[in-house]
Formats: C-alpha cells, sequence, structure tokens
C-alpha cells in the first residue's frame, strides 16, 4: 500500500472530524435545547443547554469521524471495508458482545462492590424528566462515538503502522499514546495529566494489544462500547467530559486509585477474551494487519 494514501486518507478523517464534526455540531446546536437567549447574547451555550443536548452536541461530533474513516478507507486506499473491521471474512458479533461483557465485569464490578461498600460516597437521585432523554442520547449515539474512535485509532492507525513496523508491543504502546493525546484534553485530566495520560494510556494499549492480537476489532469495539456505556449512564463522575446526568454519581476521579485498578484489570482482559482468538496469522490480502504472537 503506498504510503502517501495513507497520508492522504489521514488529512481526510480529520478534517472531516475537527471541521466537519464542528460545523454538524453548531448546524444543530439550537435543537439541542439550548436557551436562544445565550446564542444571541454571547452567553456560555454549554451551561445553557440540559444534559441531553450537552450530550448530543458532544457525540454527534463524532459522526464526521465514522464516515470519514470509512470513506477513506473504502476511496483512498482502495481496500474493502470488511478490512478495516476484521481480517476474517465474517465480523464476529459474539466477539464484540465477548469483549462488552468481559469489560463490564472487570470494570464495573468493582465499582458495584465500592456502591454496596460505601454507598454514601454515591449519589442516586436521578431526575428522570431529565435522566430519560440522557439515556435515550447515550444508548443512540455513545456506541457510534466508541466506534469511530475504534475505526479511527485502533483500525485506521494500526493498519499504517503495520506497514512498517508488526511487533504488538510497538503497536500497542503507539494506538496508547495516540489514544491518550486528545483524551488529555478532557477536564477530568486537569490537575494531574500525567495520572490521566497513564490512565488512557492503559486503555489505548489494551485495545491496540487484542486489535493487533486478533487481527480484528472485535473486541476492541465491544469493551469501548461497554466502558463509556457505563461510564456515561449508569456510574458517572463530577468534572468530566460529560455531564454527570448517570444513575449513580460521584467525586471526581482519582487517577491514582483508578490506574491501580486498571494495572490489575488489564491482564484480566488480555486473557479473558482469548476465547476465539486466530491461532495462526491468517492474514488477509490488502488488510494491512500484522500477525502478533501473545
Amino acid at each position: 500500500m503506498k504510503r502517501w494514501r495513507w497520508f492522504v486518507g489521514t488529512i481526510v478523517i480529520l478534517v472531516s472530524w475537527l471541521v466537519g464534526g464542528t460545523l454538524l455540531g453548531l448546524v444543530l446546536l439550537p435543537y439541542t435545547g439550548v436557551d436562544p437567549a445565550a446564542l444571541v447574547n454571547g452567553g456560555d451555550v454549554l451551561a445553557a443547554m440540559p444534559a441531553w443536548g450537552y450530550l448530543f452536541f458532544a457525540l454527534i461530533t463524532f459522526v464526521p469521524l465514522f464516515l470519514g474513516t470509512l470513506i477513506a478507507y473504502r476511496f483512498v486506499l482502495g481496500v474493502k471495508l470488511r478490512f478495516l473491521f476484521s481480517t476474517f471474512d465474517n465480523f464476529r458479533w459474539w466477539r464484540v458482545a465477548l469483549g462488552f461483557w468481559v469489560w463490564l465485569l472487570l470494570v464495573g464490578g468493582p465499582v458495584v462492590v465500592g456502591i454496596l461498600a460505601n454507598p454514601e460516597a454515591y449519589r442516586f437521585e436521578p431526575q428522570w424528566e431529565t435522566f430519560l432523554p440522557f439515556l435515550i442520547v447515550g444508548l443512540v449515539l455513545l456506541p457510534m462515538q466508541t466506534t469511530a474512535e475504534e475505526l479511527f485509532f485502533r483500525g485506521w492507525i494500526i493498519q499504517w503502522a503495520a506497514g512498517g513496523w508488526s511487533n504488538i508491543w510497538w503497536l500497542s504502546t503507539l494506538s496508547g499514546v495516540l489514544f491518550s493525546l486528545p483524551h488529555l484534553l478532557n477536564p477530568e485530566a486537569t490537575g494531574d495529566l500525567l495520572g490521566a495520560f497513564v490512565g488512557y494510556f492503559t486503555v489505548g494499549f489494551a485495545l491496540g494489544w487484542v486489535t493487533v492480537r486478533d487481527r480484528s476489532l472485535e473486541i476492541a469495539i465491544g469493551a469501548h462500547m461497554s466502558n463509556n456505556l457505563f461510564a456515561g449512564l449508569v456510574v458517572g463522575y463530577e468534572g468530566g467530559a460529560l455531564p454527570a446526568e448517570a444513575l449513580f454519581v460521584t467525586e471526581p476521579i482519582e487517577w491514582g486509585a483508578s490506574n491501580l485498578v486498571g494495572a490489575l484489570v488489564i491482564p484480566l482482559f488480555l486473557l479473558l477474551t482469548r476465547p476465539g482468538r486466530p491461532k495462526k496469522a491468517l492474514l488477509r490480502e490488502n488488510a494491512g494487519l500484522p500477525g502478533a504472537d501473545d
């Protein structure tokens, strides 16, 4: 695959995401429940939104990232889209479900234990008239947002990097670093950039590892979707990138404790998601993903 095609495709994706996403958000802004006076008087537009509107505004900008990655892969690289998702003939939904439930068990399980052991640390005061539209928006757009990120960070970038280096450690590290950088702009990273970097890097590394190991996005798509649905709708925290409108809300994230849990969870995640992985380098022609021993 000629490298210039990857470069042009990356420009297409980034312009779609950064420019197209911004324009789409602005066009749909009046439909997010924002107070029109804030638009006219130059007030804090985001603060004037209801929680569901803020969530909609934040997530709808990922639609151009999703579409831009598909367009660049199919028409700039000229490769069939199924190779972006998996190097196998069929995309196996049961492995998406495996990634979803394993991640939910490993990450959500300790949180549930924390709620039972220390309920005063969590606020359970859902306002149903605002939570229900927030729930609907989240269920519709969060899976699209997480899939868009997987297509770009684990699909596009790893396949590009695998053209020169096929080492699973290198590719997973690259995935972790590049996944961390844009997330450091999130409000929860303020005050502890190093801790936030380690936290996001760990997740990006793990998702990159299973992608290279399996030569497929199946596990990564399921796990990322599980993570964001749980954090956005079930147990959220104050001061995050998304409104604290989940069923349970706790204090701002403490990166030290979170990263300690991550160090214990990630090896288990890699182990428990092994069922169904290829045992040989069943690499499809032009798929771009490397074979990798684990």
